[in-house]
């Protein structure tokens, strides 16, 4: 396991951050760059929470459904629009994506196949190649570089950094793609889908949240 992510962990304090810490404190930060969460390039927002007995450690598998579908890759059973970025909008993708990654046997996603809470990116790289996408391993500044060329990026950050919260001291998975007028790298957070979905960070807070390595899909 040299030179991968650890494993995500505290589910309590991950439960607590993801409902923790709405949008006003969000903006109240300077964290929040826009109100309109759900429009941004390719990507889309899709919650992990009501995905199934282990949503609170969902965000590897969500942030693969969303890698996917900005790579412009079919998921099976995903759901567009308004309705998918719901809880639970997406629940049967996110399940199915779980099991291509190895982290739930196939039918049965109230159990677990791995001794781990949360996932590894090799898990998450592991079910993007077993549904048809190319998943490559990139060093976290390569992975920022290519998601403000426009590639699609999975990230592995600490979440609590990245928000500016203290209590959410977990690693987390998003996924980036595409900047802003101002050099700001857009991000999809399936952890905060329902408070900001979409929005922008500088590449220097995201450094500064850095916790693992980058998968580049497409």
């Amino acid at each position: 396991m040299t030179g991968l992510p650890g494993p995500l962990d505290s589910t309590l304090s991950r439960r607590t951050a993801l409902r923790g810490f709405g949008a006003l404190g969000l903006t109240a930060a300077g964290l929040l760059a826009s109100t309109q969460a759900h429009a941004s390039g390719d990507l889309v927002v899709v919650d992990q929470i009501g995905t199934g007995p282990w949503d609170t450690e969902n965000c590897g598998p969500t942030s693969t459904v969303i890698a996917m579908v900005a790579a412009g890759r079919e998921v099976r059973h995903y759901v567009s629009g308004e309705k998918g970025t719901t809880v639970g909008g997406n629940r049967k993708a996110v399940i199915e994506m779980r099991a291509r990654c190895g982290l739930s046997p196939w039918g049965e996603p109230e159990k677990k196949t791995v001794d781990y809470t949360g996932a590894y990116l090799g898990d998450l790289e592991n079910g993007l190649r077993d549904a048809g996408a190319r998943a490559t391993r990139a060093r976290f500044e390569e992975g920022l570089e290519a998601a403000a060329r426009g590639k699609v990026v999975i990230l592995h950050v600490h979440h609590g950094r990245l928000l500016g919260e203290e209590e959410a001291d977990y690693g987390h998975f998003v996924v980036a793609q595409g900047e802003d007028e101002n050099g700001n790298l857009r991000v999809s957070d399936p952890g905060r889908a329902q408070e900001i979905g979409i929005t922008t960070y500088s590449p220097d807070r995201l450094r500064h949240a850095r916790q693992g390595l980058a998968t580049v899909v497409s």
